[in-house]
């Protein structure tokens, strides 16, 4: 039995999925199944459907944005921030909303490694060291 991470199943996926027509789809789900059934991989759906949508972002040119607040955003909020993003990132972005009410107030933006942290906790956290001096 060959050992494929979930990264190269995704990928075999959607190379599949990409080059069919809609009414094979179906089919070809079936038929991965099945083939992770016989893996005994079954338990890496979960973790190929993150990498295979990561897969499908990367393919389309657009990145992942995580961003966590104290509440959630308006539409109006939404939108200028999604078009904020996609200047600072030179093309898409996709929002993966959470909040923290434990950010007092603010933003937390990640986008692949990168971190901007503009929430209020982060500024009272930088004050209070800023007087410990």
């Amino acid at each position: 039995m060959i050992n494929y991470t979930p990264k190269q199943y995704a990928q075999a996926l959607h190379l599949a999925i990409s080059e069919s027509n809609p009414k094979d789809q179906e089919r070809i789900l079936d038929n991965f199944v099945q083939v992770l059934k016989s893996n005994g991989h079954l338990g890496l759906l979960d973790e190929i459907e993150k990498e295979f949508l990561r897969h499908d972002r990367e393919q389309r040119g657009v990145k992942q944005a995580e961003i966590t607040t104290a509440k959630p955003l308006s539409r109006d909020e939404e939108a200028k921030l999604i078009h904020n993003l996609n200047e600072y990132v030179g093309g898409k972005v996709e929002l993966k909303k959470k909040v923290d009410e434990g950010l007092i107030g603010g933003i937390m933006v990640k986008i692949g490694d990168e971190l901007i942290d503009g929430s209020v906790k982060k500024s009272l956290q930088e004050l209070k060291n800023k007087l410990k001096e």
